[in-house]
């Protein structure tokens, strides 16, 4: 086409030129109009052309929007029970009748989270996974270990199948940090569908018999409080009905600064972490401490006015309610942030994500994009409301307004997410967890402190490098 309007053009000055050389002055003014047109379209000729050829081939998508999903069938393993249950299978049954590529999801019980866990790990040595499952962030990094675990960054940022920019700044970044694992890159091993954090539960009724108005900011004021309420008598077992285990322990580390891991390696045997099992040991001594007996024995003391706190989840709210109705309707209480000597609030945030395993490109999208459908605005706030867990999402909060004014205590927990740290997530903290619930044990019942968790330390360690 080029040459084409090359010659064209060089005969079309040649004739205009012969015309100039055989013309009167009279048609000079003329030929010169008919030159002057003659330009103008050769100009736009060449400029079409030119416009034409300049024009960019589309880039390619990427891989992961290359896949059809359509008519995939995905199982799906959870451990939700009774009233959870029922609004997941909903979910995923609306899921499946409104997905536009007619992915079916298949829902399976899986047991409770050890369960599941020893379930999943007996599938993956038969080469028999789900599709996906719900995974600690810690869980999901031991499934990984043999490449059994989907990353799912590439799914997040596909062109025809992923997460906006303006998604992912609607996602609490604590939320999704805590799925980004050290050990592979800090790369995406599961996604959060939510999240509950360990709060101070505390008797109000007690706190002012005690002399206070207010519950403790600091772990000196938590102490000293304890004594005082232990001092009441009566029906009081003590001041703190504590619990135990690992999620406690990082409460008391990480609200005096202190780290668990760091760069892979265990660190929970320094000064912050043994100021606060001293305490705790020196509680039990002096009797302003108790481990109850029975299971969710710290709620039914509280609730009894027979402690004055407890640590636990904001998942369970709505029995702490339930067992405050029950067991002394008179008595008010309510939440506080975990006491502190850090510069701001830390509350440990934590619960169990969902991690896609390897199977085939068109299934692993699928099951990508159930997560996705189930973790957007609406779907988040819904399962908000029944779970009692935190949407993931900032945007769920224009969902919830009546259920925040319902539920106060919630809001005044959502409040708090600002302050979230996660516990580890590396493969092997599963075991190292248990390690340190062992040491608390032992500390609670008079061995050294710091004797005992540089000892829990080396096997943390030892575990740790074990995998």
């Amino acid at each position: 086409m080029k040459h084409k309007v090359w010659f064209g053009t060089v005969a079309i000055v040649m004739v205009v030129a012969m015309v100039l050389a055989a013309c009167t002055p009279q048609t000079i003014e003329v030929t010169r109009e008919v030159q002057k047109e003659v330009t103008k379209e050769v100009t736009k000729v060449v400029e079409k052309e030119v416009v034409k050829e300049v024009t960019p081939t589309p880039e390619p998508l990427d891989a992961i929007s290359q896949i059809d999903p359509t008519g995939q069938e995905i199982v799906f393993w959870h451990v939700s029970t009774k009233k959870h249950e029922e609004v997941l299978l909903d979910m995923i049954d609306e899921f499946n009748a409104t997905n536009e590529w007619g992915i079916k999801v298949i829902p399976e019980y899986g047991g409770y989270y050890g369960d599941i866990y020893k379930k999943i790990m007996a599938a993956l040595a038969a080469g028999e996974p789900p599709d996906l499952a719900v995974a600690y962030p810690n869980q999901a990094a031991d499934y990984a270990l043999n490449g059994d675990v989907v990353a799912l960054d590439d799914y997040v940022a596909s062109a025809k199948y992923g997460l906006t920019e303006a998604d992912l700044q609607d996602i609490f970044p604590a939320f999704l940090a805590g799925d980004r694992n050290p050990y592979y890159d800090n790369k995406l091993m599961s996604f959060p569908p939510n999240r509950s954090m360990e709060v101070l539960y505390y008797n109000k009724t007690l706190l002012e018999q005690a002399g206070y108005d207010h519950p403790p900011a600091t772990w000196a004021e938590f102490e000293e409080m304890s004594k005082a309420v232990t001092a009441l008598g009566g029906d009081v077992l003590g001041g703190y009905a504590y619990v135990g285990g690992a999620s406690n322990f990082a409460t008391y580390t990480f609200t005096r600064g202190g780290d668990i891991i760091k760069d892979g390696k265990a660190v929970f045997n320094g000064p912050e972490a043994v100021e606060a099992m001293t305490m705790i040991q020196r509680m039990f001594q002096e009797g302003t401490a108790y481990q109850p007996a029975e299971k969710y024995g710290d709620q039914t003391d509280v609730s009894s006015n027979k402690a004055a706190f407890a640590l636990g989840s904001t998942a369970g709210l709505k029995y702490w309610v339930s067992a405050f109705e029950t067991n002394a309707p008179d008595s008010e209480w309510g939440i506080a942030l975990p006491p502190h000597e850090t510069t701001e609030p830390v509350v440990d945030l934590y619960g169990p994500s969902v991690c896609v395993f390897k199977t085939t490109p068109e299934r692993q999208l699928a099951a990508w994009l159930f997560i996705k459908w189930f973790t957007d605005t609406e779907q988040t706030a819904r399962w908000a409301e029944d779970s009692s867990y935190f949407p993931v999402r900032a945007s769920a909060a224009a969902e919830m307004t009546d259920y925040f004014a319902s539920k106060p205590m919630y809001a005044q927990a959502w409040s708090w997410v600002k302050y979230g740290r996660t516990e580890p997530n590396i493969p092997g903290w599963q075991e190292v967890r248990g390690i340190i619930g062992n040491a608390m044990t032992e500390i609670i019942n008079g061995a050294d402190v710091q004797t005992t968790l540089d000892k829990a330390v080396e096997e943390a360690n030892a575990a740790l490098s074990s995998q």
